[in-house]
């Protein structure tokens, strides 16, 4: 929902604020006023181009911003575009300098043009004479139609993905498979690459892990070496047994060195048998160092192999076994070509199948919803329009995943008259009138909304006018509805009502805008029934109309 619009410095307003409201916002006023100025706002401040020369002084910048509550739609949407928005309104900001240079802010945030169009592309529609784009694009109609007969396309959806894989497989593979003899050859080439490899999963990471046990392994073997010529030295000179001796004997004459030739003698025996324990461990500390050359060489050729490939080491052997399958697919051509095809064609036949059931459906589902249109046709001032259906079967480049129809819509405004496209047979008017009546159909699928009628009433009066003013009010109930209106019926209907009008000031002249409270409003409905002389019967009849507002 468009909960606010900020205007300044835009055309004939100054500076301007409107706080909109859910259901149904009518703006009226009288011609020049500047009620188109806010629709053309809103449109710049949403990405649109800007058409006029703003005449801004050297340091004066017009500024347009819309706050939007974050709906469902919307939440989809920044979520698609990766935006950073985690509060509950979407601020959409337009500057303009006085050299017409722009920039557009999203909650503070410089954005793109193009990104605000593609965050409310679900969420407001503009519907102005001859910007009914919509009803130019027979994928509308279809979606329409679709819509209005709640058609399932959850199977023709899978069996499209199916079919276009398996046809893209196909076709890929007939591309790749061009000049077989020399694809084969570079292709050996390749695979020749890994002969003295021979790449195992999980080998590269096993290699690195006893690398790196080995060198701690040589370290030992390098300490081993030099303990046991330590060992060697002490067994040679038999130090140990000379001191021994000596204690012993120097106890037999002198007692008080008993208790020490004793204590000797007993560590003496340790560490000889410590000593032994040693020399039994040496052969554990030999270092094969052929074995740890063996090791780097093969990562070496992982690394180098995987750099030629563009690959990890890790994943060479994935990348060898892909090589020999396409090896085996291309020297087993034939074979492997009819066995795609016929994958091509079986899931091209289930498509199809599925596309005969959406379309029959549509087509029953297109009938109805014309006869139903043609009937409301009259309602809006078009007594002799018909619009017409009809479907053709696409080529097969052109299916998708909604089915194989082309859908062309065809419109005329007089019975005799040929059909012809909507486009050149409909007035502005028309088209608006048109398009309210293909709303008012869908109006339970499409909720939460804002769309925005600018004159839809158009030269009407009378009936037609309440008819148009009763289509407007029953879309307001689901969504929010902003229309600029010359209808006094149409105005009638409002949840809320401004009044646009002209004023001057010192030479200058301004667009002011003011919500009417009840008073205003009958006022100004009264006003648009009689013009400029307001008497006591107009205002008891926009009295009335206020009053049956609900009336449908």
């Amino acid at each position: 929902m468009l909960v606010s619009l900020e205007i300044k410095n835009f055309l004939l307003i100054k500076q301007n604020s409107i706080n909109f409201t859910k259901g149904f916002n009518a703006f009226t006023g009288e011609t020049g006023a500047g009620k188109s100025i806010i629709m053309d706002g809103l449109k710049l401040s949403l990405g649109g181009k800007n058409f006029s020369n703003l005449n801004l002084k050297e340091n004066e910048i017009t500024s347009i911003k819309a706050v939007f509550e974050i709906n469902e739609n919307i939440k989809e949407r920044v979520n698609e575009l990766n935006l950073d928005i985690d509060d509950d309104y979407l601020i959409v900001e337009r500057q303009i300098n006085h050299k017409q240079k722009s920039k557009i802010f999203i909650n503070g945030q410089i954005q793109p043009l193009n990104i605000i169009k593609r965050l409310l592309s679900d969420s407001i529609e503009f519907q102005e004479n001859y910007e009914q784009q919509e009803l130019f694009d027979s994928k509308y109609f279809i979606n329409f139609i679709d819509k209005l007969g709640t058609i399932n396309k959850e199977n023709i959806e899978k069996s499209f993905l199916s079919f276009k894989k398996s046809k893209n497989d196909y076709l890929s593979f007939i591309e790749d498979s061009k000049d077989i003899k020399e694809k084969l050859e570079i292709l050996k080439t390749k695979k020749n690459k890994f002969d003295t490899l021979k790449p195992i999963e999980n080998e590269y990471s096993n290699l690195l892990d006893q690398k790196n046990y080995n060198k701690n392994f040589k370290r030992i073997s390098d300490l081993s070496i030099e303990l046991k010529k330590s060992i060697e030295f002490l067994q040679k000179n038999n130090d140990l047994i000379s001191i021994d001796k000596n204690l012993i004997k120097i106890s037999e004459y002198d007692k008080e060195f008993l208790e020490l030739s004793n204590k000797f003698s007993s560590n003496y025996f340790e560490i000889y048998e410590t000593i032994n324990e040693i020399e039994s461990k040496y052969e554990k500390f030999e270092f094969n160092e052929l074995d740890f050359d063996v090791i780097d060489e093969k990562i070496y050729q992982y690394q180098q192999l995987s750099k030629f490939f563009d690959t990890t080491p890790e994943e060479l052997h994935h990348v060898e076994e892909k090589i020999i399958d396409k090896i085996d697919q291309l020297e087993n051509f034939d074979k492997q070509k009819e066995k795609l095809y016929k994958l091509y064609q079986e899931h091209l036949d289930d498509y199809l199948k599925e596309a005969k059931k959406i379309s029959n459906k549509r087509k029953s589902q297109a009938s109805k919803v014309s006869t139903e249109i043609n009937k409301l046709l009259p309602s809006m001032n078009i007594e002799q329009g018909e619009i017409l259906f009809e479907f053709f079967k696409a080529e097969e480049d052109a299916f998708n995943e909604a089915g194989y129809d082309i859908l062309k819509v065809s419109f005329r405004t007089n019975n005799k008259s040929e059909f012809n496209s909507i486009k050149k047979v409909a007035s502005g008017g028309e088209l608006s009138r048109l398009l309210l009546i293909i709303k008012s159909l869908s109006a339970k699928f499409d909720k939460n909304l804002t769309l925005i009628f600018d004159e839809v009433d158009s030269g009407l009066s009378g009936k037609i006018a309440d008819n148009v003013s009763k289509k407007i009010y029953e879309l307001s109930k689901s969504n929010q509805i902003i229309a600029i209106t010359h209808s006094a019926q149409v105005a009638s209907k409002a949840d809320s009502h401004w009044k646009i009008e002209k004023k001057i000031e010192n030479d200058d002249m301004q667009s002011d805008i003011s919500l009417l409270d009840d008073e205003g409003r009958i006022l100004e409905i009264a006003n648009i029934i009689s013009g400029s002389k307001v008497t006591d019967e107009t205002k008891i009849v926009a009295q009335n109309l206020i009053n049956h507002k609900n009336d449908t």
